[in-house]
Parts: C-alpha cells; sequence; structure tokens
C-alpha cells in the first residue's frame, strides 16, 4: 500500500527542481559560451574577406601599374595614363622602401577605400622610376628601366602588396620594318 495515498512528492519534488534549475542554467551557460565563440568566428572571417577584397585590388592596382609603365618611356607618361580626377602627385624620391631605392622618382595615386580614384585616397600606389644603370643621370627615355610598385593602405606600416618589374624603353618600333 502507498502511504501518501498515491502521490509522489515529499523531500523528492524539491532535489528535482533544484536539478532541474542546475541543468537549465548550464544549457544557457553553454548556449551563450557557443554564441560568443560564433560571433568572434563571424567577425573575424568578415575581416579576413575584407583584407581579401583589398589584397585583390591591390594586384589589379599594381597590375595596372605595370601595364602603364610598359606603355611609358618616363615617369611623367605613367601619370598621364594613371591620372584620374587629379590624384596623381610626383614625389622627390621614395618614402622608405629601402637605401637601395631612395633618390629615384616616384609618383603616387591616390585611391579611396573602394579603389576609386581620389586626390586625398587612403590607399595609394607608389611607382617608382628606377633607370638600370642605377645612376641619377641616365637617360630615362632609353634603356632598361626597372619599376618597383607598391600599394599601401594609409597609416600602415607593411604595403598591401609589392610588385617589381622591368622594361626596355627607348625601342622605336616604327623603324626598321618592325
Amino acid at each position: 500500500m502507498i502511504e501518501d495515498g498515491g502521490r509522489t512528492g515529499g523531500k523528492r519534488t524539491g532535489s528535482r527542481g533544484t536539478a532541474f534549475y542546475i541543468e537549465a542554467l548550464l544549457l544557457a551557460a553553454v548556449f551563450t559560451v557557443v554564441i560568443l565563440t560564433l560571433t568572434r568566428v563571424f567577425a573575424w572571417s568578415g575581416q579576413r574577406g575584407r583584407d581579401a577584397a583589398l589584397l585583390t585590388g591591390a594586384v589589379h592596382l599594381a597590375e595596372n601599374g605595370a601595364e602603364a609603365v610598359a606603355a611609358s618611356r618616363s615617369l611623367e607618361e605613367v601619370r598621364e595614363l594613371l591620372e584620374e580626377d587629379g590624384n596623381g602627385q610626383m614625389l622627390a624620391q621614395a618614402d622608405g622602401q629601402g637605401a637601395a631605392d631612395a633618390g629615384f622618382p616616384t609618383l603616387r595615386m591616390h585611391y579611396d577605400d573602394d579603389l576609386n580614384p581620389a586626390p586625398e585616397g587612403t590607399v595609394w600606389m607608389d611607382i617608382q622610376w628606377i633607370p638600370a644603370s642605377g645612376q641619377d643621370g641616365a637617360s630615362p627615355e632609353e634603356g632598361l628601366v626597372k619599376s618597383v610598385i607598391t600599394v599601401s593602405r594609409a597609416g600602415a606600416q607593411e604595403p598591401v602588396y609589392r610588385l617589381e618589374t622591368e622594361v626596355f624603353t627607348g625601342l622605336d618600333l616604327s623603324r626598321d620594318g618592325f
């Protein structure tokens, strides 16, 4: 026979309620940790995606710069090919690429965050024009010219992308049957 008239309860009811609340609290804590972890992962992947987009854009800018260098006989011609809305600026010399590259003319092209030409943009492409002789007095219109193209973001110490290319200038293809 059942002593309490068929009712369950007594001391066990309180411990079952306490166990339920403890399990609910643990489940809420685990759920919170999972949500915070996923939030961090999504934020990290979003930043990586923005970095990848900037790198892709920087590669395209450098490619365009290299094509302009290949089509030009001087840094002024490169500027004429690339400049839009006054986003180009001639610098007297390189600003920190190293002692070996210092002293050569540099063209700086400014772009906004979407990599559209902008006179005061936060992303820039520096194109350095280095005659092969390594002398400042070498004729910039004839001979082998090395160009160092660097795409950087304002305030960053490391460039986003750097490309080195060389082109022979001064070959006139319109003469001698070419």
